[in-house]
């Protein structure tokens, strides 16, 4: 299927599914210490163990005429579906129709800087049969959000094809 964007759904409630995203959003919270969210320095990867391979973190960056979201760290977890994305914008491993919806998604927490859960599934190199939930949280001080901090779990809807 070419050029398919499946429809991704925002869950205002946060009402993550996924363990790993269940301790992600957990461990970003504390982070806040009663702050709208925290700064980059507050993470401590040591605190972050048992969801480490989800982990990734997107920085948004002048690119071009607008903003680009350019990949700081994948986990294996994202790495595993998507290849090497580590040191690349989206539009470096995305293929160019993907890239608008996962740029929206990006900048829409940049802009609220709100955290969001959604789900979707991957549509990418035909791994159609994945479902993922992915945490977005925003990192950044005086309302300006300056990274991502997301978390990132994939299954099998049904068997591959």
């Amino acid at each position: 299927m070419p050029n398919v964007v499946s429809p991704i759904d925002i869950d205002p409630a946060l009402a993550f599914e996924r363990e790993p995203n269940k301790l992600a959003f957990a461990y970003w919270q504390a982070c806040c210490a009663g702050r709208p969210m925290p700064v980059r320095a507050d993470l401590d990867p040591g605190a972050m163990k048992k969801f480490t391979p989800h982990i990734g973190l997107v920085e948004p960056r002048p690119y071009g005429a607008g903003t680009g979201y350019f990949i700081r760290r994948a986990g294996t977890r994202w790495e595993d579906v998507y290849g090497a994305m580590t040191g690349k914008y989206l539009q470096d491993f995305l293929p160019p129709h993907l890239v608008p919806a996962w740029n929206d998604v990006f900048a829409g927490v940049v802009t609220d800087a709100k955290p969001i859960r959604l789900t979707t599934q991957v549509d990418f190199q035909n791994k159609t049969w994945l479902a993922i939930e992915l945490m977005v949280a925003p990192l950044g001080e005086h309302g300006i959000v300056n990274m991502l901090l997301t978390s990132f779990v994939s299954w099998s809807k049904t068997a591959p094809p």
